[in-house]
């Protein structure tokens, strides 16, 4: 059987009189030299495809020469070194296999600056059975986007991409477009929230409530109608004005016990190493009955497989209830429910008025509750109900 040629090239040293009459017989025995270079009168050094050497040392053997193999070159040289070392060879072969198998699984799904969304959005993503680790060829990024952004209309967009191993989703939000009119352009105006009116003006359109009148969100302020002088009723885009008196509320819970932990000195600690998915061995339970845990976690690898070493140090705790003094609870809860109240008012309104009150919903617990009321406006333009305005004098006497 016919030995397979081999792609690469080696190296010979040659020794012995008339060199140049090895090189001729080389020459047209069909051998290939290259690189020749004469070491002195009788010694001379050149390359040559490796399947000619039974045919070169024929040669020399004939005519006396010294034929020595230098040593292979490119790829003879690197299967030389494989040979020698097959045992580390084949553990790197082994690791780049791994390393590529490893790439082609999205072991971390991150959520990043979806503010109120992200808990949700990670809930989707469990429905969709998209869930580190798992194949990425099982992941279409187009259907993902679009799924998300079919689940979430107030979300401009989404991005889906890639980070290494890791899938990023950042949601971006975008402003809802306005409400629009009836194809005629009438329009009314409505209430934003729940209130008591304080004043109306009408610019155009008729008004519907008065002074006084308390009224729902939603419901109709300014009609989206006008009477003409021949008695007829014509649509228009209704604008004005609706001051109300409306109220809100917030309120914090707050204990009326603290509990004061002290440590008597006595720890122990515990370690294991962590992946994406499992742990390598489970920790011990604590033989504490209470206690505060220190964790500290350090990353040793990160490439396509994390591997964190998680330490923990658990500190033997003795907890004791100390009841607090009640009026300066129920001072600190009212304060706490007044800022609470204070950062749900918008950056237009202000408060006018604020009362409050602490009552005991248990024996460990106070709620305070703060009441606020504000004079803003409440009216917006939303699409015409179809309504009829009131005719003659009822419409500015009798409104509602």
């Amino acid at each position: 059987m016919r030995r397979a040629a081999r792609p690469w090239r080696i190296t010979v040293t040659v020794e012995g009189l008339n060199i140049e009459r090895f090189v001729r017989q080389a020459g047209e025995g069909g051998i290939r030299l290259t690189r020749m270079r004469r070491a002195g009168a009788r010694k001379l050094t050149a390359q040559l495809p490796e399947e000619q050497l039974p045919a070169m040392q024929d040669i020399a053997l004939r005519g006396g020469w010294k034929l020595t193999l230098t040593g292979r070159n490119g790829l003879g040289r690197a299967a030389e070194w494989v040979r020698a070392r097959w045992l580390l060879s084949l553990a790197v072969l082994a690791a780049g296999v791994a390393l590529v198998a490893a790439s082609q699984v999205v072991w971390a799904v991150k959520v990043e600056n979806a503010g109120a969304y992200e808990v949700d959005i990670r809930a989707a993503l469990e429905e969709m059975s998209v869930t580190a680790p798992m194949l990425r060829r099982r992941l279409d990024l187009g259907a993902l986007r679009d799924a998300l952004e079919w689940r979430y209309p107030r979300i401009a967009w989404f991005e889906c991409g890639w980070r290494g191993t890791t899938l990023v989703i950042r949601p971006e939000e975008g402003v809802l477009p306005l409400q629009p009119h009836s194809q005629n352009g009438a329009c009314d105006v409505v209430a934003q929230r729940d209130g008591i009116v304080k004043a109306v003006v009408t610019r155009a359109g008729t008004p519907v409530v008065k002074p006084g009148d308390f009224v729902r969100a939603g419901e109709v302020l300014i009609k989206g109608e006008e009477r003409t002088s021949e008695g007829t009723v014509r649509a228009v885009a209704a604008r004005g004005s609706v001051t109300a008196r409306v109220w809100t509320g917030a309120s914090v819970q707050m204990p009326t016990v603290a509990y004061e932990t002290a440590y008597t000195g006595n720890e122990e600690a515990v370690w294991t190493l962590r992946t994406p998915w499992f742990d390598l061995w489970k920790l011990d339970a604590c033989s504490y009955a209470q206690y505060d845990t220190a964790v500290s976690e350090t990353l040793l690898c990160s490439a396509f497989l994390p591997i964190r070493l998680r330490v923990e140090r658990r500190m033997e705790a003795q907890i004791t209830p100390r009841t607090m003094d009640m009026a300066s609870v129920k001072a600190q809860a009212y304060e706490a429910a007044v800022r609470k109240l204070q950062q749900k008012v918008g950056p237009e309104e202000s408060l006018i008025d604020i009362w409050g009150n602490c009552s005991m919903i248990d024996t460990e617990n106070i709620v305070s509750v703060a009441i606020g009321e504000m004079l803003v406006e409440i009216g917006r333009q939303a699409p015409a109900s179809g309504m009829a305005a009131p005719g003659g004098d009822q419409a500015g006497a009798e409104p509602r």
